[in-house]
């Protein structure tokens, strides 16, 4: 292995150690996350990510937690987190990892019409203040773009080690390391609801929410609705690529022993993208980019089965190209996510 592999595999472990350290004080319910697009039968754009979460449970003001200085203003001045009468408060972190690769892994040459290598490992931190409702989460996302994320090793354990996928070639034309910053906003509100929450229910809820920063600015309107058996009080989760949505878990109900909650959720969306790093190269240095269409539309549908404490989910991703216009790759892909609400 080469010095400068190991300072770089240095840098994303010690990185990856001090940021898990926060991920596992959080809270009692876990979430891990694993997005692929070999759902698609491809292999290319967003090609691979996970996540580790932990939310904290829910509490009726933010007085009940103990919260540092800094979440404490943020939790008391950012609009529509500071919770009030009828609403649960709660915090939620978050560590995860994207891959982005063009279609063709297996040319080491530049790529120049297709999207570029770029791999980025983030931490992701976020409040929420909700009711059966109305939720709002604010969060703010920080990270590593570039060979320091591990994306590079990631892929080709995967692929190589593993014998799941074509050997990647072209990981040497990466975008290169650079610090990640995003502030991430979302609200919903429920706009119509039938059934009863013991037995069969549906519910309709719509929102919208915003990026800013070097991963994702951008902004979104969306609908969703939840629709099957012992439907849980909130929201649906929709489980998104890290700083294109937020770490939250929209579930008010608490594990209970024995309850079997089986349901399905559709979500339709449409999305601006002002600017991407993974898209528009490095911020500080001149890099592989590319022109993409700002605009994007994304049907996500996904079936939920929760038994007692524990929770199995898979959604599906069908989304619009923004570089449709010259790229090889396709932007579709499916998410697996496993929870447990511990005591």
């Amino acid at each position: 292995m080469s010095k400068v592999l190991k300072k770089q595999c240095g840098w994303g472990l010690a990185f990856g150690l001090l940021l898990s350290g926060f991920v596992f004080a959080e809270g009692p319910l876990w979430r891990f996350e694993f997005d692929n697009d070999i759902v698609g039968g491809s292999d290319d754009f967003f090609s691979a990510g996970w996540s580790i979460q932990s939310h904290g449970a829910p509490v009726s003001s933010w007085d009940e937690l103990e919260l540092n200085s800094v979440s404490s203003w943020i939790a008391e001045h950012v609009p529509g987190i500071s919770g009030g009468e009828g609403m649960v408060v709660r915090r939620g972190t978050g560590l995860s990892q994207i891959i982005q690769t063009p279609k063709d892994i297996s040319d080491p040459e530049l790529i120049e019409d297709d999207v570029p290598y770029a791999g980025a490992l983030t931490l992701a931190t976020s409040w929420t203040a909700m009711s059966d409702d109305k939720i709002t989460t604010f969060q703010i996302l920080g990270g590593i773009l570039g060979p320091a994320s591990l994306a590079e090793e990631a892929q080709k354990f995967v692929h190589n080690d593993l014998g799941m996928g074509d050997d990647p070639m072209g990981w040497d034309h990466q975008l290169s390391n650079e610090p990640i910053l995003n502030l991430n906003m979302s609200t919903a509100y429920k706009l119509w609801r039938s059934g009863e929450p013991e037995g069969m229910s549906m519910d309709l809820s719509g929102g919208g929410g915003f990026g800013l920063g070097n991963l994702f600015t951008q902004a979104q309107l969306g609908l969703q609705t939840r629709f099957g058996w012992n439907v849980p009080r909130g929201f649906a989760h929709i489980p998104d690529m890290a700083g294109r949505g937020v770490i939250v878990n929209p579930v008010m109900n608490s594990a209970e022993t024995g309850v079997t909650r089986l349901f399905g959720t559709i979500a339709a969306r449409a999305a601006a993208v002002g600017y991407t790093v993974l898209l528009d190269g490095n911020t500080f240095e001149d890099s592989h980019s590319v022109d993409y269409d700002p605009y994007l539309a994304q049907v996500i549908t996904g079936v939920h089965w929760l038994q007692g404490a524990m929770g199995l989910h898979f959604n599906l991703y069908l989304s619009t190209n923004p570089a449709d216009d010259f790229a090889a790759s396709e932007l579709s892909w499916g998410n697996v996510s496993f929870s447990y609400q511990f005591d």
